[in-house]
């Protein structure tokens, strides 16, 4: 809702390739997010992207034996995300619905 409340209807299919396709690759959804270690400061701004995140916990339940971030770390992140995005989105739907 934050992203698609945030553009205009006239670049939507550029969100999708400007915005969407880099989070999904950079999610850690194709690789854990231990992979990137060879890759330090990448590995560090992957964190902003909430993707990473869901990546990892669904990893860590899955498959326990290989490593991942903290199931501690996921939650808290995701929770963080979770809000912040409905705040973002909220008040990105109100400007364009309201007004």
């Amino acid at each position: 809702m934050a992203l698609g409340c945030s553009i205009n209807q006239q670049h939507i299919g550029l969100m999708f390739s400007m915005v969407m396709t880099p989070m999904i690759f950079f999610g850690c959804t194709y690789y854990p997010w231990s992979a990137l270690k060879t890759f330090p400061i990448l590995q560090k701004v992957v964190l902003i992207n909430p993707l990473v995140y869901a990546s990892e916990g669904m990893r860590a339940t899955l498959v326990p034996q290989f490593p991942h971030l903290s199931i501690t770390a996921v939650i808290l992140a995701l929770i963080f995300f979770d809000v912040l995005l409905l705040v973002v989105g909220l008040r990105q739907f109100e400007k364009k619905a309201v007004t």
